[in-house]
This record gives structure tokens, sequence and C-alpha cells, in this order.
């Protein structure tokens, strides 16, 4: 579905009056993302969004004579390759800002090489702690995990009146251990007492023993903070060795994969989200309507954030009229009350998302609201 001009410019909120000074034909966005290995599922979702996105804004002459070109480049999940390609965006390709990467453990990497360099970057998928402490030039439209988590939990808590929990997390990734972090402190704070908490390494994929030791506990619940790669065989081997405690998935569990894969073990799978696909806002319909006719399946919860982010920035440039880094970045950071997939969508003083998140559970093989 491509968006008219006058009816782009309404749903981006640009302001009127904004600079009407002439920006260059081509400017040049830059998106790392990983899209090849076990979490490429998030990656190639993020890719078929920004590229949805990108076409709208071209087409509508949202930018009037002026086309965003995406510079895309695979990270493959890997620190060194995401500092390689910020490096090669900023220096070679002259972006005028990135979008990405994928996993908040190459942010963590990367990003610093961008607020050096004075370029924007603007993270669709990133959720861990301290992200936006980086510095001025970095922002996120994912929800961080401590502002989802708490809703979560609540309503976990109000559904099944846990007393108890268990969790397993990745000890070697950082968006594993700052979300086990959240974890933590939230069961703490609403009263739910952690009776064991087991960890695995990048790279297992033999996970019994830490699930045995959490089910010897018998927990009332059981938190999981893992990426799409393990999240897999983590449902499969619980179900297998007889696990019935309601199990709670941190973000990375909020892939359709995970669904498809995991099959039946993912039955009853409880998620907090920044994203329902049946949410009813307007901007969110078209958005659904517009991947399924282009791509012939269902966007995720990372697509519905990718897409949103290119909207984000081409508004930024709007306002900002100019393509330098940072004007785009001052006009990113004043954007309110934009209309998107996601909502009503605004930046506060930190460069982080505010917007309401949903409690999902899995139910028939797909994602539902949870209770």
């Amino acid at each position: 579905m491509l968006l008219g001009a006058a009816v782009l410019a309404l749903l981006l909120g640009a302001a009127a009056g904004v600079s009407a000074a002439p920006l260059p034909a081509d400017i040049k966005i830059g998106v790392v993302e990983s899209l090849t290995g076990d979490n490429a599922a998030y990656g190639l979702s993020i890719r078929s969004a920004l590229q949805l996105a990108v076409d709208e804004v071209n087409s509508s002459g949202y930018l009037g004579g002026s086309r965003i070109d995406l510079v895309i480049l695979d990270d493959k999940a890997d620190k060194q390759e995401g500092i390689s390609d910020f490096t090669r965006l900023i220096n070679d390709d002259q972006v005028s800002a990135i979008i990405g990467p994928t996993l908040s453990s190459t942010a963590f990497a990367a990003d610093p090489i961008a607020q050096k360099a004075g370029v924007p970057v603007l993270g669709t998928s990133n959720t861990a702690t301290g992200i936006t402490d980086i510095g001025t030039f970095v922002f996120r439209d994912s929800l961080p995990q401590a502002g989802v988590i708490p809703g979560e939990i609540a309503a976990v808590k109000a559904k099944f009146h846990p007393r108890t929990a268990g969790q397993l997390f990745e000890s070697t990734n950082e968006f594993s251990k700052s979300e086990a972090d959240v974890f933590k402190a939230i069961l703490q704070q609403q009263g739910i007492q952690l009776v064991d908490s087991e960890s695995y390494a990048h790279g297992d994929t033999d996970f019994r023993t830490q699930l045995g030791k959490l089910a010897a506990r018998h927990p009332d619940i059981i938190v999981l903070s893992s990426l799409v790669g393990e999240a897999i065989p983590i449902l499969q081997q619980a179900q297998e060795i007889g696990i019935t405690a309601p199990l709670v998935g941190g973000n990375g569990f909020n892939s359709p994969n995970v669904i498809a894969n995991a099959k039946s073990a993912a039955e009853g799978l409880i998620v907090g989200s920044a994203w329902f696909i049946d949410s009813t806002a307007p901007r969110s319909k078209q958005f659904v309507t517009a991947y399924r006719a282009r791509y012939g399946h269902d966007p995720d919860q990372f697509g519905a954030q990718a897409y949103d982010g290119l909207y984000l920035v081409a508004r930024a440039i709007k306002d900002a009229g100019s393509a330098d880094r940072s004007a785009i970045r001052d006009a990113m950071a004043r954007i309110r009350n934009q209309d998107g997939a996601l909502g009503s969508f605004s930046f506060d003083d930190h460069r982080d998302p505010v917007h309401p998140s949903v409690t999902l559970t899995v139910r028939d093989g797909h994602f539902a609201l949870f209770p």
C-alpha cells in the first residue's frame, strides 16, 4: 500500500513551515542487520520492513525530489563485523544516519563509532539497558526491557498468582544478561521469589540439565531470556522433560519463527511485546496489509519497529530540511506523537521510545492477547 504525499505528511505529523532548503537527490541511510546465522530471523524481518517503508516514502514524494537510498550490510551477529560495517558506512558511504544493528551486543560495540563521528543511529531492535547511554546520537524505537517486563510480569501475576519463579538465560550475551537482571528486579518488586537462576553459553544446544534443575525446585513460573537460535530448543526440551509451569519469555521470543519451529512446545508461551499484529490502530492495519501484500506472510514486532524506524528517519530529514547528520539528530530528538504501526510514538529526553506495551501468549500456533 503506497501512501499519497498529502496523507503521508499528515500521518508523519510534519510541522508546517519547515525549512524548504534543497535536499540532495539521494540521501544515503546505512542499515546494519544480522542477515545470516542463527539470529537472522530478526534481521531479515527488519530488512523487509525497511524496504517496504522506504519504497512508500520515496514513491510518495514526501521528501520532494529527493529519495532515501538504503545501504544495507550484514553484520553476521558479530561485534567486529558491526564495527567494520559502521566504519565503512560512515567513512566510505558517507551516510546521513544508520539504522541498526540487530543485536544489543553489537550495538554496544558499534554505536560508539557513530557517536564519535556524530552520525545519528537508530536501533529498531535493541532493548538492553544502557543503549542510549552510549551518547546523544544514539536513539532506539524498540522499547527497553524495563518498559515491557513490568507489565508482562504483572499480567502473569494477575492470572496465575505465582509465589516463586525459576530463570534461564544466556550468560555470554549482553542482551540476555541485561534482560535477566531486569526480570530479577521486577520479580522482587512484585513479590515473587526467585528460587533458582540457571545460565548457559552461546553455542550450547542441550539445556536439559539447567531445565531439570529448575523443574526440581517446582517454581510457579519460569522466565526465559534467549535469542531465537536457543529459544526454540529450550522450549522443545522443556516440553520433552515434562515442565508444566508457565514459561514467560523475554523479547527474543517475539518472533513467529519461534512458534513455527518449536510448534506445540511454544503453546502457552507468554511474552511482553511492543506490538500486536491484530491491533486495530489504522497505521498498524495499513502496515500489516501492505506487508502481507508484498511478502505473502505476516510481519512481526521487529518488522513493525523497523517500519516505523524508517518513517522516523524520514520525518527527521523532512523537519531538518537537510541531510546533515547533526541536523537530523536534532530533528529526531524533537519527534513527539508520531502516528505509526506502534501507535502514537515519541522519543523521551533520553532518546528512548514512549508508547504502550502489550502482553501476548501463543494460542493455536499464533500470538494472541494474554490472558
